[in-house]
């Protein structure tokens, strides 16, 4: 049996699809966990209406704490041989797991990772992976954990691969014996750390090439949405992601990676900054792309780029950070949001 473990949190709007696209898959032997993690909208009350038509589901419901807390939960209670994930404004196709389980199980793999559909208001866009087939043992570091903490370059054309545990199917036994959980003291980027944990613990992952998980970008969703303490945040799980790399034994062979997501963490950050729900007064907002700007490692890790490689929209960016061009970079990511937003674009 395969446990799907969804998240609620203020999501009514999009539970009927999300969860409808969960009891109709054509793999029958499945446990629907939904987690109401303290909700202040009609979520508790759609999830009662959902659990009341499918003995299937099961209901969490309980005071907020957070999405790690409550996905811990959900395993807590899992019972399948296999556990997925699922963010409630989302959807799968219905054959997702019934595919992803017979692709692990041919491979003979304990995790199974398949690729997604970016879902905004005016477009449909599938997101492959370049990586296919079994990935086993040092290929996994190099070809999938390396990709998932940060792109090989900045070059025009290069990729890395979302961090989300939504995309994946993993055998349970293999998380309760190496003991891994999303960490509660983290905001951002808990799902990047439990896939790169759970990867470098795993002998073997099967890549499924469908797109099956559709993954919704909307006004209100967290890669659109202004972030209070966004760049302490993410400083936060860069530093935990560092502290389980020394734990494996992995620092050496992952330090240019590592390299580029402190820099990809700074480019988000000064973005943020100049989003349009920031409530701070402008010089506050200028202060605090200084205080970015201004830290050592970031500097260091940008004398390491050769900028004559760099796509030309990104070199400018990295030249008017290596210039601590506070203004001009407020002022380009001022127009540079305006754009995304209107393409509906994270």
């Amino acid at each position: 049996m395969v446990s799907i473990i969804v998240p609620v949190y203020n999501a009514a709007p999009y539970l009927n699809q999300c969860v409808d696209s969960l009891t109709n898959q054509t793999l029958k032997e499945i446990e629907i966990i939904l987690i109401n993690d303290g909700s202040t909208d009609d979520s508790l009350a759609v999830c009662v209406a959902l659990a009341a038509t499918d003995d299937r589901i099961r209901l969490i419901d309980k005071p907020n704490g957070g999405v790690s807390e409550a996905r811990n939960d959900g395993l807590r209670s899992a019972t399948g041989e296999y556990v997925g994930f699922v963010d409630p404004d989302d959807w799968v196709d219905t054959d997702m797991y019934e595919r992803m389980l017979a692709t692990l199980r041919t491979a003979q793999a304990d995790i199974c990772m398949c690729n997604y559909v970016k879902e905004t208001k005016e477009a449909t866009v599938p997101v492959l992976m370049k990586q296919k087939g079994t990935i086993e043992k040092e290929a996994i570091l190099g070809d999938i954990v390396a990709n998932v903490i940060a792109k090989p370059s900045f070059r025009s054309g290069e990729t890395d691969i979302m961090g989300s545990v939504c995309r994946l199917l993993i055998n349970r036994e293999l998380l309760e014996k190496e003991n891994i959980w999303f960490d509660k003291e983290v905001a951002f980027m808990e799902d990047l750390l439990v896939c790169v944990e759970t990867f470098l613990k795993c002998d073997r992952i099967a890549i499924d090439a469908g797109a099956y998980y559709h993954y919704r970008v909307h006004e209100s969703s967290t890669v659109m949405a202004y972030k209070p303490h966004f760049h302490q945040r993410q400083k936060q799980a860069f530093a935990k992601l560092q502290e389980l790399l020394v734990r494996e034994g992995k620092v050496a062979a992952l330090a240019p990676r590592m390299a580029n997501r402190f820099i990809i963490i700074a480019l988000l950050s000064l973005a943020n900054e100049a989003h349009k729900d920031n409530p701070m007064p402008f010089r506050e907002k200028i202060r605090n792309i200084g205080m970015i700007l201004a830290d050592n490692e970031l500097a260091a890790n940008l004398e390491k780029i050769d900028l004559d490689a760099v796509e030309s929209r990104k070199k400018l960016e990295l030249n008017l950070m290596k210039r601590n061009a506070s203004v001009t970079l407020y002022l380009y990511y001022r127009v540079f949001n305006k754009i995304k937003a209107a393409l509906g674009k994270g």
